[in-house]
Parts: structure tokens; C-alpha cells; sequence
């Protein structure tokens, strides 16, 4: 089963019962032929496949795609309906050589050649000799081919790439069944577009200093492709790799997870050995007194919800092994409900929240919102975690601190992070305007980000990976972290 979304899609494209077309197209070095040879190694397994291409070698290509000499013989095949065929129609064909023949095309195909010669299709166009006879080998069988690129293969006869797309669009796709993937060199609007049976374009950008590579849907006929047109992709090791928009979703009952004995004094895991790829230390664990920021680089519900995923699996670690967590952010309500469903209740006595309001409770420090100073002292946090372990974790945010102490709490939260490193490791999230005014406070920073509806993350190494959901045994989710490049 293939586990790649946007090849899910497009293999799902060619199985239909008729023959369809598809262009690709897109900036140099996008990776269109990556694309179309990921796309042909998903479904040649079922239906007859072959490559043809004007490159001078396929030797670069055998790498990554060692069966790429082999495809054409098609050995493998699957039925499609529709009516019985002998061999390939050649009609359009037929009509290309009576114009060479009558001098209609306009460059000489062969050193000298004279309008009204007689000439032998298989000499002067042996590359669509071929393709035809290809088809008609594999007629009814749904045969695929990727022709890489057509403007290339037009250019080298000199031919009109419309003209030429009409040809193996009406004999090959419409009238012979086969499914024809045509890589273009421009990403430019052309009339391929319209006459094709699917359309995408593959482009990249930078985006904050990285490269961000994105394939655009722009047609495709008979396959629904969701609420959203356009995906994110990697190329990574030259491979193609596209990325899927997950939701984060919580166990609706009670986890039996045995914690795992956690011994060290002087360093706190982070809770996902994902992070470890943004660390420089590259572990999971920060030493004791750290600050580690969360920079909510942009505002955006997908970035909140994996930010806030980061949290819970960070809190859920750290009171499992019985370690302290005071939770000051702006979700602790939403992660109080999650944890009370979720956590074993000699676990919650370790988690303590901060709130204004005049419900007394072990678990809730009540604040009054004039001072954080007057709220946190360090004596009120010490009685708060009095029955749980060391080193203690500390979580902040700042829409919340903005919101319960305006502007005065920069000065109040430097003061609290001296006070309480010594005892544990202090993380704050902080949206993009907090974050410039505190950044020189940190001892790690991950900077999250969303565009186009995916959440990235990169700290201050030269790598930015693009974020997805992991689930362990019980359903609990976890971060997955996949480069791109």
C-alpha cells in the first residue's frame, strides 16, 4: 500500500478505466522526473510501463531507479473496460507523415530530404515508432507512458509541441487507451493545459532562508483532491516525497502506559525523541536550568495545535516519572481536560496549573493578575511541588502573561527564570513579537511555523523539517519530523 499522499492520488488518477493524459510541469530542478518516475514504479507493478526521454543517458537516473531500462517490455498488466483493440490507433500519426511527405512541416526531418519524398516514419521519428508500437504490444492492458520532455522531443524534429501533444492525445489517450504522462520544461500556461486530462505544477521558493518545494493541482479529471489544491514535497536523497496535513488527536480513555524510571538530576527530557533533530547535543534532553523557547513564528490553528501537542507530551513525560510541572500558559485549561481523561491520577498530583480564581485546590495556584512577582514568588512554587520530584519544569506563555499583566511582565518573568533555574528547566512560548523582546534568554529555540496549512519547525541549525503525527500504541500522539530539501 503506498503511504505517499500525492502518489496515492495520482495512481488512483490512472486507474481509471479509460485513458488519460497528464502534464507536469515546472521550474528546472524541481523534480519532475522524480515525480513521474515515483509515479511510474507505484503502479508498474499492475500495468504496462515506459519511459521515453530525449536525455542523452539514463545512467543518473538508474541510482535512484534501477528498473528504469527494463520498463518498457510491460510484463505486467491489468484489465480496463472498454471496447477490444488489436493494436495502437495511428490515424494522427498517419496524417504527420503524409504532411512530411507533402512538405507541410516546414523543416526537413533528414539531411536531404526533398518535399514529396517518401520518407520512413521509423527513421526520421523513431522515438514515437517506438511509443506506438509499445501501445500497441500492451492495447487494453492500460498501458502508461512518460514521455520526458515533450517540448524536447518536438524541438528535436522540429515539430509544434501542440501539434505533436494533439497527435498522441487523440491516437494514444483517446482512441488506444493508454495513459500518457507529459513532463514540460515551462512552468507557463500552455494549450496542453486545457486538452489535458490532469495538470501540476511543481515549484519552489524561499521561505524565511529556506527552500520550500510545493506541487499545485490544477486539474484533475474523475479524482477528488481534497480542500486543498497544493502539497509540500521533499526530494529528499532523490527521492520524491510528499507530506500529509494530519490532525492531532488525543486516547478518549485512560492510558495504561508503565512509565520508564527516570534517574538523572541534571537534565530534562524534552518528551519526543523527535526534537533531538533540532538539538545540538542531538538527544532529547537539556541540562538543568536551560530555557528552551517556543517561537510561534506565525498565528495559525495548526500552529497552535502541534505547539500545544509539544506541550502535552512534554508535561505527560515529565509527571509520569513524578516530576513537577507548573503549567502558566493560555491551553492549560484544554490540556487539564486532556490529562484527566488520559492520566493516571497518582500522575495528575503532579501537575499544577495556575488560574484566577477563588476555588481552593492543590493543583491550582490562584493569581491575582496585578503582579507575576506577587503570583509566583518562589516559596508559593516550592509548596506547589512539594510532593513531586526534581528537577521541576516551569511553562510559560506569553498571550497569556500579556493578557493577565500587560507590558509588565518582561521585567517580573526575567526575575522568576533566575530564581527558579536552579531547580528545573523553563520553556516559553512565545509568539513572534514576545519572542524579539526575549529571545536573549534562551538556551534552545524551536521556531514553528505554518505555510500552507503545514506546520514546520527548525531551531538554529541550517535544516527545516515539516511536521506530522505519530501515534503510539494507545493512540497518543507524537511528533514525526521529515527534512526538506
Amino acid at each position: 500500500m503506498l503511504n505517499d499522499v500525492l502518489l496515492e492520488i495520482f495512481s488512483e488518477f490512472l486507474r481509471q478505466p479509460y485513458g488519460n493524459s497528464l502534464v507536469i510541469k515546472g521550474k528546472p530542478g524541481a523534480g519532475k522526473t522524480t515525480f513521474a518516475l515515483e509515479l511510474l514504479d507505484s503502479v508498474r507493478n499492475e500495468s504496462p510501463a515506459y519511459y521515453i526521454t530525449t536525455r542523452f543517458s539514463i545512467d543518473p537516473l538508474k541510482e535512484k531507479f534501477p528498473w528504469i531500462s527494463e520498463i518498457s517490455s510491460g510484463t505486467q498488466s491489468r484489465k480496463k473496460s472498454g471496447p477490444v483493440l488489436n493494436e495502437a490507433v495511428k490515424e494522427n500519426l498517419s496524417k504527420l507523415e503524409r504532411m512530411i511527405e507533402e512538405g507541410k512541416v516546414t523543416k526537413n526531418l533528414a539531411i536531404g530530404a526533398e518535399p514529396g519524398l517518401v520518407l520512413n516514419i521509423q527513421e526520421i521519428l523513431p522515438e514515437l515508432e517506438a511509443l506506438y508500437s509499445f501501445v500497441s504490444e500492451n492495447v487494453n492492458k492500460g498501458p502508461i507512458v512518460v514521455i520526458d520532455s515533450i517540448e524536447a522531443l518536438a524541438e528535436k524534429y522540429d515539430l509544434n509541441t501542440t501539434l505533436l501533444f494533439s497527435i498522441i492525445q487523440k491516437d494514444l489517450v483517446e482512441r488506444s487507451g493508454a495513459n500518457v504522462v507529459l513532463i514540460m520544461e515551462s512552468d507557463q500556461d500552455s494549450p496542453l493545459d486545457y486538452h489535458s486530462d490532469g495538470v501540476i505544477e511543481m515549484n519552489y521558493g524561499q521561505e524565511n532562508n529556506f527552500l520550500i518545494r510545493t506541487v499545485t493541482i490544477k486539474k484533475l479529471r474523475g479524482v477528488s483532491i481534497g480542500s486543498s489544491p497544493k502539497y509540500l514535497y521533499s526530494l529528499e536523497n532523490g527521492r520524491f516525497q510528499s507530506f500529509r496535513r494530519d490532525t492531532i488527536l488525543y486516547p478518549s480513555s485512560r492510558i495504561r502506559a508503565v512509565r520508564k524510571p527516570e534517574e538523572r538530576q541534571f537534565e530534562v527530557s524534552v518528551g519526543s525523541q523527535e526534537l533531538s533533530r533540532l538539538f545540538q547535543s542531538h538527544t532529547d534532553r537539556v541540562p538543568l536550568g536551560s530555557v528552551l523557547i517556543i517561537h510561534r513564528e506565525t498565528k495559525s490553528n495548526t500552529v497552535d495545535s502541534y505547539v500545544n501537542m509539544l506541550k502535552n507530551n512534554f508535561i505527560k513525560y515529565n509527571i509520569s516519572n513524578g516530576r513537577g510541572v507548573i503549567d502558566v500558559t493560555s491551553s492549560s485549561y484544554e490540556s487539564s481536560k486532556i490529562f484527566v481523561s488520559t492520566m493516571d491520577p497518582e500522575w495528575l498530583k503532579n501537575y499544577i496549573t495556575a488560574e484566577r480564581t477563588d476555588k481552593t485546590s492543590p493543583f491550582v495556584i490562584n493569581i491575582g493578575g496585578k503582579s507575576m512577582l506577587e503570583d509566583f514568588p518562589r516559596e508559593v512554587l516550592d509548596y506547589y511541588l512539594t510532593h513531586s520530584k526534581k528537577p521541576y519544569a516551569y511553562i510559560f506563555s506569553t498571550d497569556f502573561l500579556r493578557f493577565t499583566y500587560g507590558e509588565s511582565f518582561f521585567g517580573d518573568l526575567s526575575t522568576i527564570i533566575n530564581s527558579v533555574r536552579p531547580t528545573g528547566l523553563i520553556v516559553i512560548i512565545a509568539d513572534d513579537e514576545e519572542y524579539k523582546k526575549i529571545y536573549h534568554y534562551a538556551s534552545s529555540v524551536i521556531h514553528v511555523n505554518d505555510v500552507n496549512g503545514y506546520v514546520m519547525m527548525n531551531s538554529d541549525t541550517a535544516n527545516l523539517y515539516v511536521c506530522s503525527v505519530a501515534t503510539d500504541p494507545e493512540r497518543w500522539p507524537d511528533l514525526k519530523l521529515s527534512i526538506v530539501v
